[in-house]
């Protein structure tokens, strides 16, 4: 892999609004919404070069000299909990996933096809995600008083969360990879967004008022991409 940013651009008809998505194989891709012109998407680009470039460098970076092998283990801190991960060869293209005694998994693939098997990791945390984040979100709801509607679990290259306008939490399936302290803060941060959309001095107030290391804890997080396993990043 060379050094260089390769820019994809794409109208999406679905799309909301500008995005920018970028992962160390693909490059950089910007998605143009129907109503939006690509002046506009241009202008865009060039006032977030500076953050696309060090998030493409950061995730290029971390990739260099990794261990891109099927992983043999999975330390998912965030949740404190330890996977011992086996292989076995199936015949069939569908690879899956079973849980067994002692938080051992076993990926079931063809043997040669790695992607599948990747794949087939990548859905079961999702699903972890899913299921420990919707009780988990649930909870510090209640602990804070910020009002969610839905939470859908993703898997964003460049965003931990999110929150849109009609209160839809999207949380990054990759926070299992972190630190407990630093998810309970992005989750805490999401859910200030449900009463304040921007990043305000109401907004930092609103989450300072359960997370007084707010704005430390935000700062790390912005390093924290190394902490995922490179092969969970791969195609």
């Amino acid at each position: 892999m060379n050094g260089s940013q390769t820019y994809h651009w794409r109208r999406s008809p679905r799309a909301k609004s500008l995005q920018v998505k970028i992962t160390p194989w693909q490059g950089v891709e910007i998605v143009i919404p129907r109503h939006v012109s690509r002046e506009r998407a241009r202008a865009f680009v060039l006032r977030h070069r500076q953050w696309i470039h060090d998030t493409w460098k950061r995730m290029h970076e971390q990739i260099v000299d990794a261990d891109l092998s099927l992983p043999e283990s999975l330390e998912l801190r965030g949740i404190d909990e330890h996977w011992a991960v086996r292989y076995r060869s199936r015949s069939g293209s569908h690879a899956r996933v079973t849980a067994g005694a002692g938080r051992t998994l076993t990926v079931h693939y063809d043997g040669r096809d790695e992607r599948a098997a990747r794949d087939a990791l990548r859905r079961w945390l999702t699903e972890k995600a899913r299921e420990y984040f919707s009780v988990y979100a649930s909870r510090l709801s209640a602990e804070t008083g910020f009002r969610y509607k839905r939470l859908q679990i993703r898997g964003q290259t460049s965003r931990w969360g999110s929150c849109s306008s009609n209160k839809t939490l999207s949380l990054n399936y990759k926070l299992l990879f972190l630190e407990p302290e630093l998810v309970r803060y992005l989750l805490i941060h999401e859910l200030a967004h449900t009463r304040c959309l921007d990043h305000s001095a109401r907004f930092w107030r609103l989450v300072t008022d359960f997370e007084p290391n707010g704005r430390v804890l935000d700062e790390e997080l912005g390093e924290c991409w190394r902490d995922v396993p490179a092969w969970v990043e791969m195609p």
